[in-house]
């Protein structure tokens, strides 16, 4: 999606990293930001005992184990940012057509119906804020950028209020006039398009579709034959041998992030992005490829013009992309995505001002005077080799994780101890001695643990309130009268205060 987009400044990208960038520093620094990522939200209905323990229990971020999931989770977000997946305001959501068009076309037998959609607007409920919206498929080879008017932004006054009786789910509907399907290539079965609202995306991707117009060509369909084993083999033989997609993505990739587009004439510029149009066209086929079972070649003259820019190596983001070694990439450029590397640097996590205070891991005991017996100390270290690794894995066919609580309790308790004690033990052993493998301990026995918490803290009752602006869910105290959450509160005071100056100014 980014490496698309070839007219942008250093200035622009640092717009664009900007959120990502305040994400990473978040993470290092900010207890909030831990608590999200950590997924400890007010919608998150189904927390885990480790999850709901740190909610009450905050100082168990000051814990090893909590740090070195916090730093997974970081390095899996600098790794995404890093192959040009960054943070955004948008949001996949179905493709809706202009349904009071079809029901002008079927009911009020109009052939040419003009709908409640002009050419060139959406209607997208879910971004009312914004009046311009960037609708993409994602990821996508070429400039597949729609930028489209949202006449679910309330500059369209009663005309909304008209229009959302009759479009009222969160999908984004698009106009009967447009040629929006041609520039997605989507039919309205159920596809879904990326759709976002960052007025700076959105300005950026609007002067880079400038004079671009959507690709077109006719494609071939299957010959009709017979439903049979063989024909159904032969289709199967062509799917797996044929149907290698990959090789033509990576190749497009390489000539987006080649040289050309930061160096070359606008002549070169044009040669580029014109063997990307073929490459698309070529990748189309080789999906239907199956299907079809028709590819077309290049001719020689084309093929030449196109290795001149795919005879090289993959882009340098592609150690972050696909795990590649840097042996098998060019150097890193100045390319949108490359870019990227040297804007996001990778950040030491950093909970000295957070002031969570020192764990005191006696509140997480039923019996404090407990201590771990050598046994129970050394039978738990062998469980954990044995079962660290299978925690967390989940099999679609075959779910093992209910057999690993069991076996480890069912072990464990063979010692002679109750699950209380054994859980008293483990946290006086694990977290008195500062030890670094605790998952084995939470999968297992979190429920004991959370329970003690429970009792040795006391904790101010709550509830969980929807922001009547943004739909965020935020949480409050159980008296509470807000409606609004932090950030849309503060954009409410502004707004009241700008209208009570505009008064008193008039007046």
């Amino acid at each position: 999606m980014l490496q698309t987009l070839t007219d942008i400044t250093d200035e622009e990208t640092d717009i664009l990293v900007h959120k990502s960038l305040e994400r990473i520093n978040n993470i290092c620094t900010s207890k909030e930001t831990i608590m999200d990522i950590l997924g400890i939200t007010p919608y998150n209905t189904n927390m885990t005992p480790f999850q709901k323990a740190v909610k009450i229990y905050p100082a168990l971020i000051n814990d090893t184990y909590t740090k070195d999931i916090i730093r997974e989770i970081k390095n899996s977000l600098l790794k995404k940012y890093r192959s040009g997946k960054l943070e955004i305001t948008g949001k996949y959501t179905f493709i809706l057509p202009d349904y009071y068009a079809a029901c002008e076309y079927w009911f009020g037998h109009i052939k040419n119906p003009d709908g409640l959609l002009a050419d060139g607007e959406v209607f997208c409920w879910l971004f009312r804020q914004y009046d311009k919206l960037d609708c993409l498929r994602s990821p996508h080879l070429y400039k597949e950028h729609a930028v489209r008017a949202n006449t679910a932004n309330n500059i369209y006054g009663s005309r909304t209020c008209n229009i959302r009786k009759w479009f009222t789910t969160n999908g984004i509907y698009a106009s009967t006039h447009d040629l929006i399907s041609k520039i997605l290539m989507y039919d309205v079965d159920g596809d879904k398009a990326l759709v976002v609202a960052d007025k700076n995306f959105t300005r950026i991707a609007e002067r880079n579709m400038s004079g671009i117009v959507p690709l077109y060509y006719n494609m071939r369909k299957a010959e009709p034959v017979k439903l049979n084993m063989e024909n159904i083999y032969s289709g199967l033989a062509a799917a797996f041998t044929g149907g290698n997609i990959g090789t033509y993505s990576n190749n497009i990739s390489k000539i987006w992030n080649n040289g050309v587009f930061i160096n070359g004439t606008e002549e070169e510029k044009q040669e580029a992005t014109d063997c990307v149009k073929m490459l698309c066209c070529q990748n189309n086929f080789v999906i239907d490829y199956a299907k079809t079972l028709y590819k077309p070649e290049f001719p020689k003259e084309t093929s030449r013009k196109i290795a001149k820019y795919t005879n090289s190596k993959l882009p340098a983001f592609f150690e972050f992309a696909k795990d590649k070694d840097k042996t098998q990439l060019e150097k890193r450029n100045q390319s949108l995505v490359n870019r990227i590397y040297n804007k996001i640097p990778d950040k030491h996590i950093n909970t000295r001002g957070m002031e969570l205070g020192n764990i005191d891991y006696q509140k997480m005991m039923s019996d404090t005077t407990v201590i771990c017996g050598k046994k129970v100390s050394a039978l738990y270290n062998k469980l954990n080799k044995q079962y660290r690794y299978m925690v967390n894995k989940k099999d679609d066919d075959n779910n093992n994780l209910r057999y690993i609580t069991c076996k480890t309790r069912e072990q464990l308790c063979q010692l002679g101890y109750t699950s209380e004690t054994i859980t008293d033990m483990l946290v006086e052993y694990l977290y008195g001695g500062n030890k670094r493998y605790k998952q084995l301990l939470w999968f297992c026995y979190g429920e004991y643990i959370l329970n003690n918490l429970r009792k040795n803290i006391s904790v101010k009752k709550t509830k969980y309130i929807q922001c009547t602006d943004c739909g965020e869910w935020f949480e409050a105290g159980i008296s509470s009268k807000k409606i609004r959450c932090s950030k849309c509160s503060v954009l409410e005071r502004k707004r009241i205060n700008q209208e009570y100056y505009k008064k008193n100014k008039t007046s």
